[in-house]
């Protein structure tokens, strides 16, 4: 979507809707001042918690510490316009600084299997770090969840939501420092699990409970003591401070790191010596010479057999004279899908202004690879932090979908096939046939077992940069097979 058309506080600039964790509208937006892209929280005037929500932004306003998305200002009253009906509506504003990135949970669901030890330990250290310098300031964030951890592209950790998030959904604790230690605990758990410790959470399935506190080895093999117990020591207050524990996961990661040894590295690196039976003179003296007539004898049977096979001419010689058998290379045929027949197709655009060229959708089914649907005119591969926009096809009636057939109209596409019997599913949770990454033109998306549905959503979640310098995707067609 390119720019609302609509202007906040006569000063920002809305330009995308993006996905809110915290059940209000947020945007991305154009700071027409400074000429910088922010992010605006926006609450209805009349809303009962905008009070609480400018006096804990204005309380955490201080913590400027660089893995900290700072906020950068609290309009208590400022009008929104709409700029084609001049229409006016008064929100509460909560500006921050705009971060590239996603947040964790979409890279674990993107990524589809939990974080290694290690990396699960070095963002979860960096995340300790940034909240006790916060806390040293007396700051607490209160609400840890998975989106509230910001990854870009090269692995730099930002912290989202301070003030913002508890203030709105309410803390977890009556001590916003206690709180962040467990919170801290609970991240760790969902990065080495890819499980929320305490029911849904950002999209993200929820551990099983089996007891007051489970430690993660139950649910993922092959995650090391030092992790179970680092976990439930945040949940059972062990520690007294966020410091204490940064000093545990520095130490838990020098532990994980001395038991992921291979043990074939180990012995690799320790040369194994023999030590045989002390035995005397003459019995080496014995053995020696036995070994030396075994090795004479040896060389005199090698010999004669030298001699006799290879130079006495009545031995007869084989002849092959036909080719040896031949392996059939030739396949079993393999099953080419029934191709479906679609009833009908729209744009899908949830996490923008609910429109991306809707009289083109069309001709991404109309069985022409000349004509395409394409989205609007974006300022980044990454549409600049929207989540995704696409197409969903109805096929009428639920079918099983094993594979999708896509042809773009350029190189450089990303996309996630996603088959629902919904027509306005949750990406987060809906069940995925598969995706693409940097396509040519044409891609084939297909699992092992079909997936059954009524919708099939293809949802681009990149787009190339095209000849006017901005960036722009678009289908050529859809083929669903069955």
């Amino acid at each position: 979507m390119g720019n609302s058309g609509r202007t906040f506080a006569q000063r920002y600039s809305l330009d995308v809707q993006i996905a809110s964790s915290v059940g209000t509208p947020m945007w991305r937006a154009l700071d027409k001042v400074l000429n910088r892209w922010v992010t605006v929280y926006l609450l209805d005037a009349s809303d009962p918690r905008c009070a609480s929500v400018v006096k804990a932004c204005l309380s955490v306003a201080a913590n400027g510490d660089r893995e900290a998305i700072a906020i950068l200002d609290v309009i208590e009253a400022g009008e929104l316009v709409a700029e084609d009906t001049g229409e006016e509506q008064t929100f509460v504003g909560v500006i921050t600084e705009w971060a590239e990135g996603a947040g964790l949970q979409e890279r674990l669901l993107a990524e589809s299997d939990p974080f290694d030890v290690t990396t699960a330990l070095d963002i979860t250290r960096l995340l300790a770090a940034a909240l006790d310098r916060a806390h040293s300031k007396g700051i607490a964030h209160g609400r840890l969840r998975p989106h509230n951890v910001m990854v870009s592209d090269t692995r730099e950790i930002r912290l989202d939501g301070f003030g913002i998030d508890r203030s709105i959904l309410g803390p977890d604790d009556a001590d916003g420092f206690r709180a962040d230690i467990r919170g801290v605990g609970n991240l760790l758990f969902t990065m080495v699990t890819g499980l929320w410790p305490h029911g849904l959470a950002d999209g993200l399935p929820a551990a099983p409970k089996q007891g007051p506190t489970d430690p993660p080895s139950s649910f993922r093999g092959a995650i090391p003591a030092s992790i179970d117990e680092l976990y439930i020591k945040t949940q059972n207050n062990s520690f007294g401070s966020m410091r204490e524990l940064v000093d545990a996961l520095s130490v838990g990661a020098a532990s994980t790191s001395t038991q992921s040894t291979s043990t074939l590295a180990r012995l690799a690196s320790h040369p194994v010596q023999w030590h045989g039976r002390p035995e005397s003179k003459s019995h080496r003296v014995r053995a020696t010479s036995i070994a030396l007539a075994c090795v004479l004898g040896m060389g005199w049977v090698g010999w004669q057999l030298l001699t006799h096979n290879f130079n006495k001419s009545d031995v007869p010689v084989a002849i092959v004279m036909s080719p040896l058998p031949t392996a059939s290379l030739n396949p079993q045929p393999s099953q080419t899908p029934e191709i479906a027949s679609l009833v009908g197709v729209k744009d899908y655009d949830p996490f923008g202004n609910q429109t991306e060229n809707p009289d083109k959708a069309s001709l991404a089914i109309d069985g022409d690879p000349a004509t395409a649907w394409t989205t609007v005119n974006y300022l980044a591969q990454n549409m600049a932090g929207k989540p995704g926009v696409g197409l969903m096809i109805d096929l009428g009636a639920p079918r099983p979908v094993s594979q999708v057939t896509l042809t773009f109209d350029s190189p450089g596409m990303s996309a996630t096939v996603y088959v629902t019997d919904s027509d306005a599913p949750d990406i987060t949770t809906a069940a995925s046939l598969g995706q693409v990454d940097g396509a040519d033109t044409s891609a084939i998306i297909k699992a092992p077992r079909a997936i059954s549905g009524r919708y099939v959503l293809v949802w681009i979640t990149h787009v190339p940069k095209i000849s006017t310098g901005n960036y722009q995707g678009g289908i050529a067609e859809v083929q669903v097979g069955l």
